[in-house]
This record gives structure tokens, sequence and C-alpha cells, in this order.
């Protein structure tokens, strides 16, 4: 009976995934879909291939093998959903909103000298900011086409590209300062697992939160703080504010450890702290001091202050480190780094958006409407020269 039941089912989504393959059959009408519209291509026909395989393949379909045969079939479900519900939505939508923002990233992308091609960037996110590394997708929120003070985001997204790509001699440099600190981040636990064993107070359950710790820096957050230092490097102070505004609207604790669950990202605590030590090391100091004050003054209000648990997940000996091989990266790659005398239009853009803002708070919404209007209208121009 499950046989029979799998075994047509197996048919079915072979016919769905052809449907989806037919939807993106026509000719791509813009340059920046061509790259996401043949990894569609190539995904789909994958699918299809390893949906045959469990139809035909002699050991697969074994009866003793139908919890694998079954648990494959779901993974296949599961990457066409995505693949559905994100790549294929892109390319079936893709509008102005779309094509202005793909057009930015790719001026963006020249400006820093950035050694990769840019993704494509889509306006269909149900959440935040976020990149799928494997489709080279970038999902924006709708309303973010309208705005300039999130945009500093775009530059962290684009670096979590830097670190997914493999076997590139272009790239390899920056996965050598993202070893580098892996194997500090190593080193420094061992050393943290070696003196709880010293210590007189409840070692199982430090040592087991030291395990978690590790295991988070691993896993995520050296991701995430490397590519935050990323967006300084390349944008500078405008990250930094684009970091304070996206937390001052969440209701989450910037400090908060939470070690019953995996956090993927690490406490903004924490990535502001990398944040300003990257200023810092550009020689942003007067812009760096300003954003931590106003950070202070958003904790106090906020009620909220690091616990020491919190220093023990994000030891500030860390996050320096993270800093240091986080610049050494990115100017190994031949990135621009950010400075005073940079002029490209889209650094200056968002980090003078970010001085308008504080400076001019009542004209800030007017000024911000006609920028994106002559934004929209340049960027075309720009993206082609």
């Amino acid at each position: 009976m499950i046989d029979a039941y799998l075994n047509t089912a197996i048919r079915q989504a072979q016919e769905r995934a052809k449907i989806l393959k037919g939807k993106i059959s026509k000719t791509v009408q813009y340059q920046e879909l061509i790259a996401l519209h043949q990894i569609c291509q190539d995904r789909i026909d994958q699918q299809i291939s390893d949906l045959d395989k469990l139809l035909s393949d002699q050991i697969i379909i074994r009866k003793d093998l139908i919890h694998e045969r079954i648990r494959k079939f779901r993974r296949i479900l599961a990457d066409l959903a995505l693949l559905e519900t994100t790549a294929i939505a892109a390319l079936t939508r893709y509008k102005g909103e779309d094509i202005y923002l793909s057009k930015l990233i790719f001026q963006i992308h020249k400006e820093i000298n950035y050694p990769l091609p840019p993704p494509t960037v889509t306006c269909l996110s149900r959440e935040y900011f976020s990149i799928n590394t494997s489709l080279r997708l970038l999902e924006v929120p709708l309303a973010e086409s309208e705005s300039l003070l999130h945009l500093p985001d775009l530059y962290h997204e684009i670096a979590h590209l830097l670190i997914a790509t493999t076997n590139n001699p272009v790239i390899e440099p920056y996965h050598l300062e993202y070893g580098k600190f892996l194997k500090f981040v190593i080193n420094h636990f061992e050393s943290e697992r070696i003196a709880n064993l010293r210590s007189t107070g409840p070692r199982e359950y430090f040592r087991q939160a030291i395990d978690l710790f590790e295991y988070f820096w691993i896993r995520g957050w050296a991701n995430e703080i490397f590519s935050d230092l990323f967006a300084v490097y390349t944008l500078g102070p405008a990250y930094a504010w684009a970091h304070f505004y996206l937390t001052a609207g969440n209701d989450v604790d910037p400090c908060d450890v939470n070690i019953m669950h995996f956090m993927s990202h690490p406490p903004d605590q924490a990535r502001m702290e990398a944040v300003l030590i990257g200023l810092d090391l550009l020689d942003y100091k007067e812009q760096a001091m300003e954003i931590e004050k106003t950070w202070s003054a958003l904790l106090e209000a906020c009620a909220v202050k690091p616990m020491p648990m919190y220093r023990r997940a994000c030891p500030q000996v860390l996050i320096q480190q993270a800093a240091i091989n986080g610049l050494e990266g990115t100017k190994k790659i031949g990135c621009r780094i950010a400075h005073r005398g940079v002029t490209d239009p889209i650094h200056a853009l968002l980090n003078d958006a970010w001085h308008k803002f504080w400076i001019t708070p009542d004209g800030y919404p007017s000024w911000e409407r006609e920028t994106i209007t002559k934004l929209k209208q340049e960027v075309t121009t720009l993206a082609s020269n």
C-alpha cells in the first residue's frame, strides 16, 4: 500500500516540477535574472532526476529501505517547495522595486570592488533582509525599496556569499582569515574548560554552557559577526546606525543569552561591540563614540544591561579578534575599505542619509522621498556605466 502510494506521489511531484519549469521557460527579460534563471533550471532538472531514481534505482526501491526512500522523497519535496516560494516566485513576479534594488546592489558591488557576481534581489521577504546563498537570492521586505535607513544591511547580506563560496582562489584569503578566527574561538573555549575544572562553582553547568557557546560561535555567530564587520569595513558608520535602528525597533533584549535553545544570531550587544571596534580600526573614532553614546542611552531606556552570562558567551577578546581577522580578510580580497574620503555615490548617500536623519529629523521624511525618486532614476545609469 505505501509503495503504491509513494510511486504515485513521486510521479505527481515530477509533474509539479515540470509545471514549475514551464512557468520560467520564457526568455529572460532582465539581465539581473539570468543567473537565478539558470540556477532554477538546473535545480529543477536535478530534482526531477532524483525523483526518477526513487522510482527506478534497484537499491532504494527495496522494501527494507522504505524509510530511507520516504526520507529522500520528503527532502526533495521540501527543496522543491522552497524553490517555488523563493526563486521561482521572484522570477515570475519581477517588478519595478526588484529591478531597482537589483541594480542598486550591482552598483554597490562595483563601488566596493566586490569579488563575486552580485545576487538577484527580490522584495518578497516575509521577515527582514536575508539571503539564500545557494540560490544567490537576496530577499528584502517590500517597503524597503522606499527607504534608505535599512539599506546598509545589503552590505551585510552579500558578505554571507563570501563565506558560502568555496573553491574560489579569489575568496580564499577571506576564508583563511575566517578560519583563523574559528580556530581562535576553539582555543578560547578550550581554555575556558580548563579554567572551569579549577573553579569551585557549579562545574557541570558551566561546562555545558561553554560547550554551547562554542557551538553557537562556530555554527552561526562567527558568520554573522564577520558579515557585520564586512558591512562596516566597506560602508562605514551608516551600517552601525542601521544596526542601532533595527535593534531599537525589536522587542528583544539585545544582551540576552538563552542557553535553552540554539541562537543562530549573536546578541545585538555583541554585534554592536564588533561594529564599534571596526569603526575604531578605520579611524572613525568620533562617529564610534557618538554611536556608542546613543546605544548606551537605548539600553538605559529599555532598562537592560549585559549580565555575567552575556560576557561569558561574548567575551571581548573574541569580538576584538573577529574585528582584526575580518578587516584583514576584507582587505586581502581587494575590497575598497571605507574612509572619510570615499565619494562613491551609494556610499556617500547612505552615510549622508543617517547624518540628515539626526541633524534635521523633521525634514528627513520629505528629503528621503525626494532622494529615493532621484536615486531610482539615476541607479539605472550608474549600473550601466
